[in-house]
């Protein structure tokens, strides 16, 4: 065996362990990969960012971790996981509305715990179904809980 194999075979076995089989098709596979970043990302330009790398990384990764779950069971088992998924843009949009355009820090810092718990829930949901899908959900409760402390010293320095 010539080292090339090896390696593709090696890639292929990581890919493999990575993303578990699918029931759907590569081209439903692409349409609803398409379909949750079309979302996630449609919300991001509604919601406008003052920081568009790490916006873009940490709506990448919700709409990343619905699909691996999307592609591996039907939206009848994932109600409770859809549910808490797009609960997550609703407490969004509220933190951004009070945050940026009322300018009601207090309300903004609310809104955030409310999301830092719901993007828990979502994680260990999710995790439970699929690790990769808990796994990619990390990196937005890390950023929230960063958001939080900094809105949090904008509430303590703006009395």
């Amino acid at each position: 065996m010539s080292i090339d194999q090896v390696q593709s075979r090696s890639r292929s076995l990581f890919w493999s362990r990575l993303l578990k089989p699918s029931h759907r098709t590569r081209p439903e596979q692409f349409v609803g990969l398409g379909i949750y970043l079309l979302i996630c990302f449609g919300f991001q330009a509604f919601n406008g960012s003052a920081t568009p790398f790490f916006e873009t990384l940490y709506f990448l990764s919700l709409g990343l971790s619905m699909w691996t779950l999307w592609r591996r069971y039907s939206l009848r088992i994932l109600k409770l996981e859809l549910s808490v998924f797009l609960a997550q843009f609703l407490f969004q949009g509220t933190w951004s509305l009070s945050y940026f355009a009322l300018q009601q820090i207090l309300l903004a810092l609310v809104a955030l715990l409310l999301l830092w718990c719901n993007t828990l829930l979502a994680t260990l949901l999710f995790w439970k179904k699929e690790p990769l899908s808990g796994g990619l959900l990390l990196f937005p409760l890390v950023w929230i809980f960063y958001l939080a402390g900094l809105n949090m010293v904008t509430c303590i320095s703006n009395p």
